[in-house]
């Protein structure tokens, strides 16, 4: 199994990266975030990878860090998600952003992607929400004593979503009470904000 390639980035579209190590050229699929975060064709790179094995085909699957990797690994594992919706999925959603919408089960953010219906939303929401805990380095993980560390990754949260972001600490503001984790604090903005 290949955990990661390193190497030259020798070619480069939205969902497509070929990577240079050994004189072996490496096509791997990726998300448009991935290939948004990688180097330009001519520099190095390191790309994680997953090895998709069928009967008739042997496809990578990339990622630009090791947390969009077990995002993917984990949305893989619902019922009607293969590796290429998965990909699709982490092309119209950033991982700590799906990991914030498992945890606080809010899938209006999966609205706008294609191939994503009602039902799948459903499931996407359901089969994972007891797995999300496993998310290195996303806003599920930082459980930190201080409120000042939830404020933040709160107000860090929904400027990734899109919300201004004097609007997105004023709303944290508003709601952060003692005692809350990131995750009910979430909940609370995104009912202030109708999402």
């Amino acid at each position: 199994m290949l955990s990661f390639i390193k190497g030259v980035i020798v070619q480069k579209d939205n969902n497509l990266v070929v990577i240079e190590n050994n004189s072996i050229g490496f096509e791997v699929n990726v998300s448009a975030t991935t290939a948004e975060k990688i180097p330009n064709v001519g520099e190095n790179a390191i790309i994680y990878t997953y090895m998709h094995v069928r009967e008739d085909e042997i496809t990578l699957f990339g990622f630009s860090d090791k947390q969009e990797k077990e995002v993917f690994k984990k949305l893989i594992l619902v019922n009607g998600v293969g590796p290429r919706m998965a990909i699709n999925i982490l092309s119209g959603i950033t991982a700590t952003n799906l990991a914030m919408a498992i945890a606080t089960q809010n899938g209006s953010i999966l609205k706008g992607i294609k191939g994503v219906g009602t039902k799948l939303r459903e499931r996407i929401l359901l089969e994972l929400k007891e797995k999300m805990d496993f998310v290195g380095e996303t806003p599920i993980a930082l459980t930190s004593s201080s409120m000042g560390g939830i404020f933040d990754s709160a107000v860090a949260v929904l400027v990734d979503w899109g919300v201004n972001k004097n609007i997105a600490t004023q709303i944290i503001q508003n709601n952060i009470q003692s005692g809350d984790t990131l995750e009910t604090l979430l909940a609370k903005a995104f009912k202030e904000l109708g999402r």
